[in-house]
């Protein structure tokens, strides 16, 4: 079928939550079944009578004979004429219906006023039986007042009031009619209850829809957050008299734009806990969920409210009021949020509960997101327009299991799980199961685009053992002490094996937790080896012959067992072939990425005046990133050894846990070295801003290094080792310098001096990565291999 979305564009035009619901209704009618579908929107004007007569009209004269089926969503869109017409309602001009008294008194108009073309609308209009000749005759007639409206009192025109109010009325029962609609849908059980909305005894089907955006994430819990059109029905002024209750150092963040915007900023005016954001992008809006501790929406009689399937779809608890109309049909008390009386101290009495009681709030969030996550544009398409002819395919579940958690990212096997798996979970539904260290808590989180992780501590027995085998050796043997200890920690195989039972696919992004084969069914299962390394290679010279013979095993039985390896270069692919004799066909390379999007390229000139503010104006900066790992030691160790002392005109921004080395090292720091440490994402993006050149001396390992797209995407020129730029498509003197370990010094002095070198290098570094490494075209393409070996 060829289907049209009819609705309103409003003058002025702004993108509120009709708006995306619009496309996104067309989008899901495309994406989830057969049929064509087109979205038409008519401007429309309702500030005054004649605007809204006008934008009526327009409705009414719409041709759409050739479409199949149409849609109409809100006033006045279902003025069309059609014989197979849909109504999925959002609600009628509220003003002239449920919230007309709010306005205004007078039902009726005057009797005095009751004369000449105004009775002859009001005789139409009382009509008990509406019909396609009395609507025309009634546009006429209006038309023909509006020609004549200086002979009839000022007061007939009122707006809103008692005769525009007869006139939409008739509109709307006409077009609603039985004859004039063949289903009905409401957006919310309160839409469809409210009085007069509907024909007497219509049977009407609540048919939520969900947000436009797909990636939500729960991260953290730091502060109250609401979002909203600042507007009175809105309340935001509540929210705001209940932090007057709340003694707790807790911010309130506010999104949004409205009328009411001064007013609410004078309000809270001196409460310094209170921050008024403006607005606010999708991917703000996203991250600003993410680090909530509780959303709030305290709206009157809302009639369906996006904030708070968006809150609970990012795991969130939600605290609203018993007079709010919409969440109610969301939010169980105490459950996955709180309902409370519209008073601010009651508000705030659930707002300190939660800043108190952190637990509760993430026990809540889950459950939350666990209410909501059944709401889908599969299942609105199915429901809209006829389950038979929908394609609803389950998705298929996949259980990935990790030796660390991938959030938040700070190495870079972390980025990988993190950047691929989230974009897996588009299409499949993804859980990592994270084995950490026994001194962590367990944690459960709802991540980009649904991503599921849980992460549970060591068993007590598993850690003391692995601790007694590393104090004897002096080694960090976490990773590989899980081929033998792993059956001790019995919570994560107890979880594991509750999750393995229903899913589809076993994921390893190390070979390491392979063992727990022995405790888990895997017939049916499809098993993937996700490697990030050779790991025999990468370990073998550094945990001792035993250990390194126990790697070879599990990584070698791993390999073969597996459906599906992915490899991150052709160089770890040909390895893992020669190592272990397994099939090549079955090894695809799928290399490390970037986040473009994130990690963007940095101007010169906000680079200088960073450097400016932090007083390292005059100095060329050069950056190194290394977690504690023994080719990043290696590496660290040539720094420190050959390069740092001939440039002591230079700083060294060192990144990283490869700090601690550095401090043990050093018993005398070099004066031109500022170490950082470990820090998070979006430190280490501010620190690669301050960088003018990075390096990476790398001289052994396995998979590639991650570190050199970031340098790249950020438009970081770097000079390197081959063995640094390993795997990677790098053209030297196009995309970064490579040289040998005895070239390193020339190679770096080249580039401080030639700032046209820089330059270049830069850009064409930049370009390379948007189109080669990043992480959407790379996920894609895994995507694609998944669903081959699974739906065939």
């Amino acid at each position: 079928m060829k289907i049209a979305i009819v609705a309103p564009s409003p003058v002025p035009f702004t993108i509120g939550g009709a708006e995306l619901l619009f496309s996104g209704m067309q989008d899901a009618i495309n994406s989830y079944t057969s049929h064509q579908c087109e979205l038409i929107k008519l401007t429309t004007k309702e500030n005054t009578f004649w605007d809204l007569i006008e934008s009526y009209y327009k409705f009414y004269q719409l041709d759409l004979s050739h479409f199949d089926m149409v849609i109409s969503t809100k006033y006045p869109s279902w003025m069309i004429r059609h014989h197979n017409h849909i109504v999925y309602m959002l609600h009628p001009l509220r003003g002239l219906y449920d919230t007309y008294k709010l306005c205004t008194g007078n039902l009726e108009m005057p009797e005095e006023f009751k004369n000449g073309l105004v009775k002859e609308i009001l005789d139409i209009t009382d009509a008990r039986i509406k019909k396609k000749k009395d609507v025309d005759d009634l546009f006429q007639k209006l038309f023909q007042l509006q020609a004549e409206q200086e002979r009839y009192a000022k007061e007939i025109f009122i707006f809103p009031g008692p005769f525009i109010r007869k006139i939409i009325h008739f509109f709307d029962h006409w077009a609603l009619s039985y004859e004039n609609t063949r289903k009905y849908h409401a957006i919310s059980e309160n839409v469809r209850t409210r009085e007069d909305y509907f024909p007497p005894s219509a049977r009407v089907n609540v048919l939520y829809p969900p947000s436009k955006i797909e990636d939500f994430e729960c991260r953290d819990f730091k502060y109250l957050f609401t979002a909203s059109r600042l507007d009175s029905p809105k309340r935001i002024d509540m929210l705001i008299e209940a932090m007057k209750f709340v003694p707790h150092n807790v911010r309130l963040k506010i999104a949004g734009e409205g009328p009411e915007k001064d007013r609410l900023m004078e309000l809270a005016h001196g409460d310094e806990r209170i921050e008024f954001l403006g607005f606010v992008t999708e991917n703000e809006l996203v991250d600003l969920y993410a680090d909530a501790l509780a959303i709030l929406f305290v709206p009157r009689d809302e009639d369906y409210g996006y904030i708070t399937i968006e809150g609970m779809m990012s795991a969130k608890p939600v605290i609203t009021t018993s007079d709010s109309g919409g969440p109610l049909e969301f939010i169980s008390d105490s459950y996955t949020g709180f309902i409370v009386a519209p008073d601010p101290e009651q508000i705030a009495e659930k707002i300190n509960y939660l800043v108190e009681n952190i637990g509760e709030a993430k026990k809540m969030g889950l459950l939350a997101h666990k209410e909501v996550k059944k709401i889908s544009w599969s299942n609105f398409a199915a429901k809209l327009i006829g389950k038979r002819d929908v394609k609803l395919r389950r998705k298929k579940k996949i259980l990935v299991l990790a030796t660390y958690s991938c959030y938040p990212t700070r190495g870079g096997g972390q980025q990988r799980i993190y950047n691929i798996y989230s974009r897996l979970a588009k299409k499949f539904d993804v859980t990592i199961c994270s084995l950490v260290e026994s001194d962590k808590e367990y944690e459960s989180f709802i991540l980009k685009n649904g991503l599921k992780q849980i992460c549970i501590p060591q068993g007590i027995e598993h850690a003391r053992c692995q601790w007694e085998i590393e104090g004897k050796t002096g080694l960090n043997l976490y990773d590989v002490l899980m081929i033998d200890l792993v059956e001790r920690s019995t919570d994560y195989i107890g979880e594991v094996k509750r999750l393995a039972d229903e899913a589809d696919i076993i994921m390893l992004p190390h070979p390491y937790l392979y063992v727990v084969k022995d405790f888990i069914d895997l017939s049916g299962k499809k098993i993937i080896y996700d490697s990030q390394n050779v790991e025999y290679l990468l370990k073998k010279d550094y945990v001792g012959a035993e250990l390194a013979q126990k790697v070879f095993d599990v990584e070698k039985e791993t390999a073969e067992k597996a459906d599906l390896i992915f490899a991150t270069s052709d160089e770890d692919k040909e390895q893992m072939v020669q190592v272990y004799g397994i099939d090549a066909n079955k090894v695809l390379v799928a290399p490390n990425g970037v986040d473009t999007s994130r990690i963007q390229l940095i101007s010169l000139e906000e680079k200088e005046r960073l450097k400016k503010e932090l007083g390292l104006s005059g100095y060329h900066t050069i950056l190194f990133i290394a977690s504690w790992h023994p080719p990043n030691l290696e590496a660290f160790k040539f720094i420190l050894d050959e390069i740092v002392d001939k440039f002591n005109d230079c700083i060294f921004l060192v990144v990283g846990s490869i700090k601690h080395y550095y401090v043990n090292e050093c018993s005398k720091s070099p004066k031109n070295v500022l170490a950082f440490g470990v820090v998070d994402e979006d430190e280490k993006y501010e620190l690669y801003k301050l960088a003018d050149l990075a390096i990476n001396p790398m001289f052994s390992g396995s998979g590639t290094n991650l570190k050199m797209l970031d340098y790249m995407s950020a438009g970081i020129p770097t000079v390197s080792t081959p063995t640094g730029a390993r795997g990677l498509e790098i053209e030297n003197g196009k995309h970064a310098l490579i040289c040998s370990e005895q070239q390193m010094y020339e190679k770096m002095t080249e580039l401080i001096n030639t700032e046209s070198l820089r330059n270049s290098l830069r850009l064409h570094a930049r370009d390379h990565v948007e189109s080669r490494y990043s992480w959407d075209i790379i996920a894609e393409s895994i995507i694609l291999k998944l669903k081959e070996i699974v739906y065939t």
